[in-house]
């Protein structure tokens, strides 16, 4: 049986029983030192717990309003009114109210780490600690942390000890001399695409150029690629796609699902489930005006729980608490307050991506935003999971493909002439050229839409094939260019690329599509000879007595990729790390973004066959 050991203890009954009159004098001096000490020991520990609070409590004082307030403690006036829902922008004195610990965060570390006598240090993991944390504040890697901690595998807990490689131990020798490609920054040069031209991720752009945490400078002279043997490793090959990350090629790798059968997770579900109709029917933007969030919202929850109960058939613990959100930012502080969200493995929702990265801001668990958002691209958070691709993503990953598949192809583009097709004439024209051993890029522009097959003639080849892209949303100009070519298909070997099969395919024949080897790259494919899918629908329509939407399918995908990756790795961190994946009809390929978000670049490259059949390329 434990005992709790008391002040008191110190000096048993026997000892007071008898001392003299001067030891109990001597007894209460040691007495009075000893509970100065342990108040003083109290009041530290109680500092130190204040600092690992996010919020603290604060009594308003005279004269102080919101926007007063709220600028003392760096936030805006609307982000200190939702941490305190009931009160209004005319604060009483003497009120009440939650702001952020300004503490938070730094408490004493000074003895985190502890040096060791070989070339490596100890580090005891804080309650905020990250894999991507403590790997940017040593100046390593998640997979050189990985390695020399074996442990955290079953993830991050306060307390642990990891030992970290110092960076010029034998554990962590690299050659001695890197040359670098360099890059000097033009105008309309940004992060995103110099981590496209160059094939590097922004995370690593930062670790090679720390000056970039300031912005990107015109006439800066930056680290891009490294260079061995006189090579840039730029060059990549056609067989197999190709990473650079921590200097060394890296293989993007397949997550190998291996489940930990005996840990419990716990999901989080949180959806906008009880909307009346009036909010209902204006809602929708973000999903298509044909379908209602109601709908939406049902639709997913399904697919949800499809995902959740074959995750269990195959024998794993998982519990799962479903919260109403309400598409309010006030409900989400409710949320907050009344559930213990902290030790959730993961929360999948809302299904606003202002919501989602609004809860992210706000709890530690990661939160996965599972629709795509025009916002998306402004807004981070290091917990935050982006899960549905950018749309620009669609275009960069085609030409990427291409680039390492290019061998001498002769290039047609087909442009409209308007102003948005125009910009991205010159993206794709501007990336072709970088492409190795180009040959020759040609630009025909429709007239009034139309184009006569004169025109391709004079481009096309027979003694090379023929990538013909087609730069163009309009339905006359797209129809023009696939009549044109489908009579040229039999004397020249053609390909047709698009950027994104939008809706001026929708009235274009799949026979068409087939003779001219049509590919394009998508988010979304179903695969109608996967025996998985096929399965799914007839279950879905046995439980539901209706067919999955592309809702419930998204549904499914989100949570059952989510729920694996944490039963393979132990965490979702760990997981998104783990390698791509492809489920029933998205593709998975999470990268850490340069502001700390996982996003998802998981994006298909199909092509149409001569049998009408679309085929994955990628």
């Amino acid at each position: 049986m434990n005992r709790t050991i008391t002040n008191f203890d110190i000096y048993n009954n026997d000892q007071r029983r008898t001392a003299t009159v001067t030891n109990k004098k001597i007894i209460c001096e040691q007495m009075k030192r000893i509970t100065l000490i342990l108040v003083s020991l109290i009041l530290f520990s109680c500092g130190t717990m204040a600092q690992q609070k996010k919020y603290v409590s604060y009594t308003v004082k005279n004269g102080e309003t919101v926007k007063s307030i709220a600028k003392a403690y760096h936030i805006t006036s609307k982000d200190l009114l939702q941490l305190n829902p009931d009160i209004n922008k005319n604060l009483a004195p003497n009120t009440v109210i939650i702001v952020p610990n300004l503490n938070y965060g730094k408490q004493e570390t000074k003895q985190e780490v502890k040096v060791n006598n070989g070339d490596k240090k100890l580090y005891f993991v804080l309650p905020k600690d990250t894999l991507y944390g403590i790997s940017k504040k040593f100046g390593i890697t998640i997979e050189q942390l990985q390695a020399a901690n074996p442990q955290i595998a079953e993830g991050l807990k306060p307390g642990m000890e990891l030992v970290i490689p110092e960076l010029g131990s034998s554990s962590m020798k690299t050659n001695d001399a890197v040359m670098y490609e360099l890059h000097t920054v033009v105008k309309d040069d940004t992060m995103y695409n110099l981590s496209n031209r160059y094939q590097v991720s922004q995370a690593e752009l930062l670790r090679l150029n720390p000056e970039l945490s300031e912005g990107l400078k015109l006439g800066m002279i930056l680290k891009m690629i490294p260079i061995q043997n006189g090579k840039s490793e730029k060059s990549v090959s056609n067989e197999t796609k190709i990473g650079i990350e921590n200097n060394v090629k890296v293989k993007r790798s397949t997550l190998n699902e291996n489940f930990n059968f005996s840990k419990e997770i716990k999901l989080v579900i949180m959806l906008p489930y009880n909307l009346n109709k009036s909010s209902d029917s204006t809602k929708t933007d973000n999903f298509g005006k044909s379908n209602s969030l109601l709908n939406i919202v049902t639709d997913f929850h399904l697919g949800a729980m499809m995902a959740i109960d074959s995750i269990r058939n195959r024998g794993l613990n998982v519990k799962v608490k479903f919260l109403d959100s309400e598409d309010s930012t006030q409900k989400l502080q409710t949320i907050i307050n009344r559930n213990d969200l902290k030790n959730a493995d993961a929360i999948i929702g809302d299904l606003y991506f202002d919501n989602a990265y609004w809860l992210s801001k706000h709890i530690d668990a990661p939160v996965i935003a599972p629709f795509y958002s025009k916002n998306q691209a402004a807004n981070s958070n290091n917990n935050l999971v982006k899960a549905a691709p950018a749309d620009e993503l669609l275009q960069s990953e085609l030409l990427r493909y291409l680039e390492r598949n290019y061998n001498g192809e002769n290039i047609v583009i087909i442009n409209d002439g308007k102003s948005d097709s125009q910009t991205k004439l010159w993206q794709v024209v501007n990336k072709l050229k970088t492409f190795n051993n180009i040959k020759n890029i040609s630009v025909i522009k429709s007239e009034y839409g139309y184009i006569s097959g004169g025109k391709f003639s004079d481009k096309l080849t027979k003694t090379a094939n023929n990538w013909v892209f087609l730069v163009s949303d309009e339905m006359v100009t797209t129809a023009s260019a696939i009549n044109s070519l489908k009579g040229l298909a039999d004397n020249f070997p053609i390909t047709l690329i698009a950027l994104d099969k939008g809706k001026n395919f929708d009235s274009v024949d799949n026979n068409l599509l087939g003779q001219l080897n049509f590919m394009y790259p998508t988010i979304d494919f179903l695969d109608v000879d996967d025996p998985k899918l096929n399965n799914f629908y007839k279950t879905y329509q046995d439980k539901n007595y209706t067919i999955p939407s592309k809702y419930a399918l998204k549904g499914f995908d989100i949570t059952y990729d989510v729920i694996a990756r944490i039963a393979t790795t132990g965490t979702l961190e760990l997981g998104l790390n783990a390698g791509k994946s492809s489920r029933l009809s998205t593709l998975f390929n999470y990268e850490r973004n340069l502001l700390g978000s996982f996003e998802n670049h998981g994006v298909f490259i199909i092509q149409y066959n001569k049998l009408l059949t679309p085929v994955i390329l990628e």
